[in-house]
């Protein structure tokens, strides 16, 4: 049952704000000599958003906890885990099915 309900809660997750900041992420990343990073700030990537940074605060603390995203510096910069990659290539092959009815 438990594991149910965490697929519940990473749908609900995704279906939402979440998911589109995560494939923005997923798209701003770029190539580093420690792998992929997003080197934007919190500020530009709010910008980026289209939302204010009190709006993407939360929104950024979501996809850390679910194991989506990952801080590499402290002040700034994120990288998108294997898991946060996963989640939007499947939720967009999905985006992609529904189109096709």
């Amino acid at each position: 049952m438990d594991h149910l309900n965490a697929q519940r809660g990473l749908v609900n997750l995704f279906t939402s704000d979440s998911y589109r900041l995560l494939c923005l992420l997923n798209r701003l990343q770029t190539d580093t000599p420690h792998g992929k990073r997003v080197r934007e700030s919190q500020e530009e990537i709010a910008e980026l958003f289209h939302v204010s940074k009190g709006k993407l605060n939360p929104l950024m603390q979501e996809l850390v906890a679910s194991g989506c995203i990952e801080k590499y510096r402290a002040r700034s910069g994120y990288m998108v885990t294997p898991l946060g990659t996963q989640v939007v290539e499947l939720l967009g092959r999905l985006e992609q099915l529904e189109t096709l009815r």
